[in-house]
Parts: structure tokens; C-alpha cells; sequence
């Protein structure tokens, strides 16, 4: 179960700066994922990793030793990629003992790892199978199993579910967590489906421009995200901008605008500061007593999602807001140009200091 270390990490492409000064440590045994927006620097940091390219500047450690110079094949590492390599002419058991084979090891010692492989994934009865006789899902748990035969501990895995439809994705995700888990490995793994990371994962690693943004349990990267970039990347949320207008104890009430007003448990501002507000469209709900933390406003478009209703509103201050409502026994019937006030709870809203550069840059993708 190795550690794995990244100090003073950066990788150029001409002028583009793909990995850039990037310190990380991944912990023994430890599922950590990586996510951002396309060309943020994800792919290029687990090459860095696994050996693919050499840093321009930094040190890379795994179980404590300096690799950088090692290559891929002697730094204890299995990969797996979107695209499923399999050898389309050989069988499930000979492209397990592929790796094996080619390291020169001889049958006693690959056949037990092999037969151990085929148990862990369910497939004893299909070794004999090639390629196209297989599952999509079948054969991703087959390159899996190839990655691992060879005694790897860290285990990268590249946009792994990401040929894959729905549903067996959603099956295959917790299958893999469960392999890494059960055999006490290290796993580092890339995608681009925030769902996928956050519920997989021990901890989740937020990207844009080459540098690591956040860090953190995915509990905590949702409901107590430390900045508007993270907010807004992971799942939804909407952003108003106000003033401080009062501070008591640990408390904050801003204005934001048109005599709107929130009140908020995050205190470490002085009055008069410039600050965003941000919620996720779930923790608003809809009342009717104007009292505590309301807003209203008029319904702009109502959209369904099998048992969840989203509802874009505009409130009297001209901002827009999305609320999410589970519709239940008793649904909310929406309607255009219907008037409808809502409230959040004082814990569930969020505060940051105004960006320096604007709040559009600071939600920006690129």
C-alpha cells in the first residue's frame, strides 16, 4: 500500500503550464479521485505519476522512494485506461498473465495470482473467453484484473468507466472500490463524472489550470466547499453578491439588493465588505410565512427529472436562482410567472470575499 508524494510538481507544454507547482500526498490505502474541467491538468498529473512523462521541475515519491527517474514498468504501478486495451486475439486468462509472462515469470508464481484475479472479479467461468464475447463492463473488470496480476499496489485508473453506458457504470464504480479496498491498495483515479469521484472516493481532488484548487472528503467539498470555484464545479449552486451590513457573535446579515437580505453563521467579515452568497438549490425550500432567511420571486421555467422538480426563478432584485424539490405525496405544482417565496437556513449559505478579478472569472471553466 504505497504512499505516494508530489513536491513542487510542474510540467510545460511550450507556454502552457500543465501541471503547475502541484504538492500532494496520497495516503496508503487510500481511493483518491481527481476532477475538473477538460485540459485542467488531471491527465497530465497521474502521467507524471505512473512514469508516462518526467517533470519538468518537482519530485515524485512512491512508498517513499525518489522516482523520477524510474520508469513505468519498475514503479509498481497498474493502469488502466478508457479505451479497453485488451490483446482482442488472446483470452481472459492470457491477457491477465500477460504482464506476468512478459517480466519472465514462471507458471507456479503467476498462475495463483491469475486464478486470484479471476475470483476477485467474478470471472472463474469465462477465462477461456476473448474479447468480443464480452461485456463492455466485462471487459473493463478484465483489464482491471490484468493491471493488478502483476502484484501493483498503486492503481491508476484513467477515465475508466468513461466507455461505458450508464448503468454499468454506475455497477462497475463500486465493484472497483470494493477490489482496492478488499486486496489493501492505493488507488488514484481520473474522471470527468463528479458523481463517480464523490461517491467512491476516500478524498477528492479539484483541478483547474494546473493547479490543485481543493482538497477534501466528498461530505465536506459539497456542503462546506472553502472556495466559489469548488462550490460551483461540484454540483450546483447559486451565487449572489451582497454587503455586509451587521456582525454578531459568529453571525453576518448582508445585503443583497433591492432590501433583500440573508442572514448567515459565517462571521469572519467586517461590515461594509464586499462578499458572494452562495446555496445549493436543494437547501432552499418553499414556504409560506415570511420569516428568517426568505426570498421571492417569480418562476422563469420548471423542468422535471423523474421524482425531482427544477425550478429557475428570478428574484425581486433581478438575480436568478434554481431551487430543487423531491416531489413527494403532497407535490408542488409549478407554474410560469407564479409568485413563490422560499427560505434557507442560515447554515446552509455560504460565504466568500468578493474575488479580486470578479466572481464571472472565478466561476470560469477556463
Amino acid at each position: 500500500m504505497p504512499e505516494v508524494k508530489l513536491v513542487n510538481v510542474t510540467k510545460r507544454y511550450g507556454n502552457i503550464v500543465a501541471n503547475d507547482n502541484i504538492n500532494l500526498t496520497i495516503n496508503d490505502g487510500e481511493y483518491v479521485s481527481v476532477i475538473g474541467p477538460s485540459g485542467c491538468g488531471k491527465t497530465t498529473l497521474i502521467k507524471n505519476i505512473s512514469g508516462i512523462i518526467k517533470p519538468d521541475e518537482g519530485e515524485i515519491y512512491i512508498a517513499g522512494n525518489l522516482v523520477n527517474e524510474v520508469s513505468i514498468e519498475d514503479r509498481g504501478i497498474g493502469y488502466v485506461f478508457q479505451n479497453i486495451a485488451l490483446f482482442p486475439h488472446m483470452t481472459v486468462w492470457e491477457n491477465i498473465t500477460y504482464g506476468p509472462a512478459v517480466k519472465g515469470w514462471s507458471p507456479e508464481k503467476t498462475n495463483p495470482l491469475a486464478l486470484e484475479m479471476l475470483e476477485l472479479i467474478k470471472l472463474s467461468a469465462r477465462s477461456d473467453a476473448y474479447p468480443s464475447e464480452l461485456s463492455g463492463g466485462t471487459q473493463q473488470k478484465t483489464a482491471v484484473a490484468r493491471a493488478l496480476t502483476s502484484r501493483a499496489e498503486l492503481l491508476i485508473l484513467d477515465e475508466p468507466l468513461g466507455a461505458l453506458d450508464v448503468k454499468v457504470r454506475t455497477e462497475l464504480r463500486y465493484e472497483l472500490r470494493k477490489l482496492v479496498k478488499d486486496l489493501g491498495l492505493t488507488a488514484l483515479h481520473i474522471t470527468h463524472d463528479q458523481e463517480e469521484a464523490m461517491s467512491i472516493s476516500d478524498r477528492v481532488i479539484v483541478m483547474k489550470r494546473g493547479r490543485i484548487v481543493e482538497v477534501g472528503n466528498p461530505i465536506d467539498l459539497y456542503t462546506k466547499p472553502k472556495n466559489i470555484f469548488t462550490a460551483n464545479f461540484v454540483g450546483e449552486a447559486n451565487f449572489l453578491t451582497g454587503i455586509i451590513l451587521k456582525i454578531s457573535d459568529d453571525e453576518s446579515l448582508i445585503e443583497i439588493g433591492d432590501g433583500l437580505r440573508l442572514l448567515t453563521k459565517n462571521g469572519n467579515y467586517n461590515v461594509n465588505d464586499r462578499v458572494v452568497v452562495a446555496f445549493r438549490p436543494e437547501f432552499a425550500y418553499i414556504t409560506h410565512v415570511k420569516m428568517g432567511n426568505t426570498l421571492s420571486g417569480i418562476i422563469t421555467e420548471v423542468m422535471y427529472s423523474g421524482n425531482i422538480g427544477r425550478v429557475r426563478m428570478k428574484l425581486s432584485n433581478g438575480d436568478p436562482i434554481v431551487i430543487k424539490m423531491a416531489l413527494g405525496i403532497k407535490n408542488h405544482q409549478f407554474h410560469l410567472n407564479d409568485n413563490i417565496t422560499i427560505n434557507i437556513l442560515p447554515e446552509n449559505i455560504l460565504v466568500y470575499p468578493y474575488p479580486e478579478k470578479g466572481l464571472e472569472m472565478e466561476l470560469a471553466l477556463e
